[in-house]
């Protein structure tokens, strides 16, 4: 508390010199490290006591959440932190990237090197951040395992990798994993061709052009068969909402016409009370000759500035088939999954003129531009 009575009060901060400001935020981060450090202390005595058995808690995390009220999360992560042998105070990540350390370290490495490597760290956490940090971490890893730990038979045999998603409620999913280094090093080969910035415009930041790229390989993968089929899904929609796109679903009706417009279709037709009055046979929206003469007249994603591949594309209906939009040439167009969403989830219009797909972008983006984009102009 004493800490939070030498400061002043925030409406008297506007007084401060520029250099007093500076000087006294690193003051304030070193009062936060010291305490840090004292409450690593704290926690790693109350482990070697026993102290969260001792008073009836499961495990010393669990204590931890019901003394400090912290995540189970940052439970674990201040019991980790307080096993790190640092001889000097050092913020959280900083002292992430030494357990890190430590723990790839293989055991023929002795505790000597070990506190030796700490101490290296600890030193240029000085006067480094914690990203900083990283590269001095491999490098001292390299050093003292230069060879790196040799795969047993196994595990050559049964290489690891896990995948773990869920699906939220909103329809999204969340996932992680992790692949053995040969899987690894494929996807990042696969994965940075697609998440290259289509254009100098392009602002997504490189974790969006990732997630795009890895859509894209999802979008456009030959999946397996199942039963001699090849999987598919099925969203059951009253027919009304698909085509007006107005009502409640588990996807939003806007993302299943995007779905639909490429797709395999079975038509479900539902009655008043829900329940299934007609299943129609099923049918492909574009047949594969039509898709080849829409790639004969593209040649690429026909978004203004886009020039993803054809074989990355997707054909969209101009009006669509729920409309009464035709499935023919003079009413489809060849769209990327990124430039297929934005059309389908914005206010670009797309039409022909002299059998070239002209985009019209929304108002507040028609400033000083033509009223019609056409699709080898630059975005």
């Amino acid at each position: 508390m004493a800490a939070f009575v030498d400061t002043p009060s925030v409406t008297e901060l506007w007084r401060w010199g520029d250099a007093e400001l500076l000087g006294a935020m690193q003051e304030a981060e070193g009062r936060l490290r010291r305490e840090y450090a004292g409450l690593l202390a704290m926690i790693a005595e109350a482990d070697a006591r026993g102290v969260a058995e001792r008073v009836g808690y499961p495990s010393l995390s669990e204590l931890l959440r019901s003394v400090l009220l912290v995540s189970k999360r940052e439970a674990k992560q201040r019991i980790v932190h307080a096993g790190v042998p640092v001889p000097v105070p050092l913020e959280p990540e900083q002292l992430s990237v030494i357990d890190r350390v430590l723990r790839e370290l293989p055991p023929r490495v002795d505790q000597t090197e070990r506190g030796h490597a700490v101490e290296v760290l600890a030193a240029a956490a000085q006067s480094l951040d914690a990203s900083n940090l990283v590269p001095l971490g491999r490098e001292i890893v390299n050093r003292l395992d230069p060879d790196g730990a040799l795969p047993g038979e196994d595990e050559l045999a049964h290489p690891r990798r896990e995948f773990r998603y869920d699906t939220r409620r909103d329809g999204s999913v969340r996932f992680q994993g992790c692949l053995d280094a040969e899987t690894g090093a494929l996807l990042g080969a696969v994965l940075s061709p697609l998440a290259k910035p289509h254009n100098a415009h392009d602002t997504r930041s490189l974790t969006e052009r990732q997630g795009d790229a890895f859509a894209e390989l999802l979008e456009t993968s030959t999946t397996p068969t199942e039963g001699g089929e090849r999987p598919h899904i099925a969203v059951t929609v009253p027919y009304e909402t698909l085509r007006t796109g107005l009502g409640t679903t588990e996807l939003a009706p806007s993302a299943i016409r995007r779905l639909a417009c490429d797709a395999k279709v079975i038509p479900v037709v539902l009655g008043s009370n829900s329940e299934p009055l007609d299943i129609g046979r099923i049918s492909y929206t574009v047949p594969p000759h039509l898709r080849r003469a829409l790639i004969v007249r593209d040649q690429h994603c026909a978004f203004p500035g886009c020039r993803r591949r054809p074989s990355t594309c997707h054909a969209h209906h101009i009006v669509h088939w729920a409309n009464g939009g035709a499935t023919a040439l003079s009413n489809l167009v060849l769209l990327c999954g990124m430039h297929h969403r934005l059309v389908h989830h914005s206010a670009w219009t797309i039409h022909l003129v002299n059998g070239r797909p002209e985009f019209t972008p929304p108002s507040w983006l028609r400033r000083g531009r033509s009223p019609g984009w056409c699709s080898d102009q630059s975005a």
